[in-house]
């Protein structure tokens, strides 16, 4: 293991951005190419200039406190994870839903297989993460993004510390070259510039675990906090677009559904919500989503409301209330196309 540390590289930090493919075509495909996943950051991209002097440091309730450059994280046996990627939309405004989402193949290293290294102790409650960006959100400064995650979610095998994405190494504005990856948990549990993890009793007292990424909500006149942890039920449309005109004729739609616990069950609309009719759902394979079909002959011509309710095994199915889950609506036409 190394003996360096992060302070030996260059670092110039940018502000707070969104970069976004917003063309609907990009659901299309089972696998999204990564140059049409959303990119997000709250605090700055880090200028690194060597990646080789790059360290991630594992502290806290450990008996056997270690350090990783890179190319110790290479050697380590690799495993691959394919699964959908969300964002939890803006902590600013936590009940607009986003549908910033994708499907990519993660590669790295377990972090089971690395808490197992370092022998975590009894007191282990939660996992700490870490990353070396910096800089000013909601006009408050930061000198780092911190999250934490529940030890037993940390332990599952498809929890990455991920070097490469879609077979290819992690860019710097993706977050690498080391990143945290959580499948089943909004993408802002994914650590970004991973250089930190520490095993702790305790959550993370830090603003993006205690202020932001806190669901907060009146139940029986109490106020509830949950974490902004596991990715609740959510569909998208893919077939037909918004806005399409189709032909009086049978026509196929279709999308993607996804959740933490796999869907179990996709409803569709065609009448606003009104009435409602199974899809087909395929099985869930490793954490990607889920495509459903559903086929349907319009009996006249006019607008039409398609909505989609998506349900997983645990039985949570998607609000029509203001959520960050919240069912969609798109609207098509059906016109009767004459011959020129």
């Amino acid at each position: 293991m190394v003996n360096s540390s992060n302070s030996d590289l260059k670092m110039k930090f940018f502000g707070f951005g969104l970069v976004q493919n917003r063309d609907p075509r990009v659901h299309e495909n089972r696998i999204t190419d990564e140059r049409d996943l959303f990119k997000v950051w709250h605090l700055g991209i880090p200028d690194i200039a060597d990646s080789s002097q790059w360290v991630l440091n594992i502290t806290g309730l450990v008996e056997h406190p270690m350090r990783f450059s890179l190319a110790d994280l290479q050697a380590l046996p690799q495993t691959t994870v394919t699964a959908f990627h969300e964002c939890a939309g803006s902590p600013l405004n936590p009940k607009v839903p986003q549908r910033r989402i994708g499907n990519v193949v993660w590669t790295g290293v377990k972090l089971a297989d690395v808490l197992q290294k370092v022998n975590i102790t009894s007191e282990a409650v939660y996992v700490i993460s870490r990353g070396i960006d910096e800089g000013v959100y909601n006009n408050v400064h930061y000198s780092g993004y911190e999250k934490d995650l529940p030890l037993d979610k940390a332990l599952d095998p498809n929890v990455l510390i991920a070097l490469a994405i879609n077979n290819e190494p992690i860019t710097v504005e993706r977050g690498g070259p080391v990143r945290l990856v959580v499948p089943g948990y909004y993408g802002t549990n994914s650590t970004k510039w991973l250089t930190d993890l520490i095993v702790s009793k305790a959550r993370s007292s830090s603003a993006f675990t205690t202020k932001y990424y806190m669901d907060r909500e009146m139940v029986d006149g109490e106020l509830k906090e949950s974490p902004v942890w596991g990715i609740h039920p959510n569909s998208i449309v893919v077939h037909p677009q918004n806005g399409q005109t189709i032909k009086p004729e049978e026509c196929m739609i279709w999308g993607w559904a996804w959740a933490e616990a796999a869907v179990a069950e996709v409803e569709v609309s065609i009448d606003g919500g009104e009435t409602w009719q199974k899809a087909n759902v395929e099985t869930r394979s490793n954490m990607e989503w889920q495509r459903f079909n559903f086929r349907w002959k319009p009996k006249s011509v006019g607008e039409f409301c398609i909505m989609t309710r998506a349900t997983d095994t645990k039985g949570m199915n998607q609000p029509f209330t203001p959520r960050r889950n919240q069912v969609s609506r798109v609207m098509i036409f059906v016109e009767q196309c004459s011959d020129l």
